[in-house]
């Protein structure tokens, strides 16, 4: 399974969950907190590091910064057609949300300008 039909996998699965909420740590660290009544997912950078997996592996379909550009906008938009809005934290602080309610005119990915370093350090 290459990593597009990954993400497309990983993004049918939250047609199936109907109600309720979830959050999940690793090590005390969250991770993950999803919410199907608000139709939201919330990743902790930090707890994805501690799971061992890097947020570049989860949105990238071609390598380099093209491919995490084309990947991400990929990922908003199918979060957007399902209903379904993703906020990346680092450090508590929102950098980055995609998906639905975010503009079509950014491509569905909002960025706060101010967290930039945050962000970068994140997809590391």
């Amino acid at each position: 399974m290459n990593q597009g039909e990954r993400l497309t996998f990983l993004l049918d699965l939250l047609a199936f969950v109907s109600a309720g909420s979830a959050t999940i740590t690793v090590r005390g660290c969250p991770f993950l907190s999803i919410n199907s009544d608000e139709k939201t997912l919330e990743v902790e950078a930090g707890g994805v590091k501690e799971v061992g997996l890097r947020l570049s592996d989860l949105v990238k379909l071609q390598e380099g910064l093209v491919g995490v550009l084309e990947g991400s906008e990929h990922a908003a938009g199918a979060l957007s057609r399902l209903g379904w809005k993703l906020t990346l934290c680092a450090e508590g602080d929102r950098v980055l949300t995609m998906g639905s309610g975010v503009s079509r005119l950014t491509g569905r990915i909002s960025v706060n300008p101010l967290k930039l370093r945050k962000l970068r350090e994140a997809l590391r």
